[in-house]
Parts: C-alpha cells; structure tokens; sequence
C-alpha cells in the first residue's frame, strides 16, 4: 500500500489512479513494481459456460496494451465478437449482427450469409440490401437467379445453357434482332 500525494489515502501498489480524488498514480510503486495502463474498455464474462464458452461475453474498448480483444460467447457482444449470435463492428456467428458481418444469417453494413444476407452489400442463398448477391435476390441492384421487383434491379446472369432470354434484355437478345448481311434493314 502505498499513500496518494495529492488526498493522503492509503491506496493498493496496483491502482493506476487513486479511487478517492482519482490522481494518475507514478508507473511504478514504492517498491518498484511496473502498474498496468490505463485504458478504456470493459470486460464482462459470465460464469456459466456451454460447451467451453461463456453465455454472455462482452468485451468493448482496447486491452491493455492498446489493441481490441474479440468477444466469444454464445451470446457475444463487442467490437470483435465471435459466437453464436454475436453483435459487433465486425461479427461473426451463427447469427451475426454489425458493420460487417459473417455467418449462415448476417445482417449489417456488409454482410455475407450462406443463407441470408441483408444489409447495404449482401450476399447469401437469399440476399436483400441495397447490392444484393444472391439465389434470390431483393435490392435497388440486384444479382441472382431469381430477383425480386426492386426498380433498376439487374437481370440474372445464372440462366441455363441453352435458355433464351427474353427479346431485347442484353447482348443475346440484340444480336437476335440485328439484321444479316444482304437482308435489308431492321423493320
């Protein structure tokens, strides 16, 4: 223990600031012990856990040594989260909500789903954003087998071998129209 110079509290060698009148405290104790840094974050890790992660993790700020710590959880909250929902600036999970997200169902900013996308730029079986990639596809431009009836949505490009596309949608269906050398022009 050592004494604050400012308020004369009795404070641990560990603090990095005095808890009464919050005074930085020296880097190194009376003895000469190193004191962590401080950073601003927050960490809280429930004690349940199922199959070896915790319920709920959540993690937010920098770790001490100034770098972003992934929360992993089945329920995962942060700047970085991994787990089966997870919530974040980047997210990845069974479940994944955020900035740019990864997993069988993303919804965000950017988000890559195997079956459902949904966000700005999406990808996934189904997609629905404002660019969307996909199977099915919904959105103000839209690519995919099927495409839903968004204004300025782009026809598929997934058509099978051999199908005909419908007369004057693309480059097939302007070379069945164009004229053949000798036979006059086009009526």
């Amino acid at each position: 223990m050592t004494r604050c110079p400012d308020c004369g509290r009795q404070v641990s060698d560990r603090a990095v600031a005095c808890p009464n009148c919050g005074r930085p405290l020296a880097p190194g104790g009376q003895d000469g012990s190193a004191r962590t840094a401080l950073v601003a974050g927050f960490e809280y890790r429930s004690e349940r856990t199922l199959f070896g992660w915790p319920l709920v993790h959540v993690v937010y700020g920098a770790s001490d040594n100034a770098t972003l710590r992934p929360a992993r959880g089945i329920l995962a909250f942060g700047n970085i989260a991994f787990g089966l929902v997870a919530f974040g600036g980047i997210a990845v999970g069974g479940i994944a909500l955020g900035g740019i997200t990864l997993g069988p169902i993303a919804l965000g900013g950017v988000a890559i789903g195997l079956l459902l996308g949904a966000g700005g730029i999406a990808t996934g079986y189904w997609a629905l954003g404002g660019v969307a990639l996909g199977a099915t596809a919904i959105g103000g431009v839209a690519l995919g087998a099927m495409i839903g009836p968004a204004a300025g949505s782009v026809r598929s490009v997934n058509r099978r071998p051999g199908s005909r596309a419908p007369c004057g949608s693309g480059i097939r269906g302007w070379r069945r129209r164009s004229a053949r050398p000798g036979s006059g022009p086009l009526p």
